[in-house]
């Protein structure tokens, strides 16, 4: 059986969207009544670097909108 990855959006602030795995514990540094459930995608349905994230760090936190002045400037 393959895993399965919630994914959630920030109730307050909506351009902050996290991923976690539905089997394992919500990440000890959030709160999880500060989300709301979005969808629920099977692994081969989840981009391999989100994958990576979650294995990693048991979640992947990233921002909607970004803009390309956002980016750091190479140096």
């Amino acid at each position: 059986m393959s895993a399965r990855y919630r994914f959630l959006v920030h109730r307050r602030h909506e351009a902050f969207r996290l991923v976690v795995r539905e089997d394992r514990p919500f990440p000890a540094d959030g709160a999880e009544a500060d989300w709301r459930e979005t969808r629920v995608r099977e692994a081969e349905d989840v981009n391999d670097q989100v994958r990576g994230d979650v294995e990693r760090d048991g979640y992947s936190l990233f921002r909607i909108g970004l803009r390309f002045a956002d980016l750091p400037k190479d140096r």
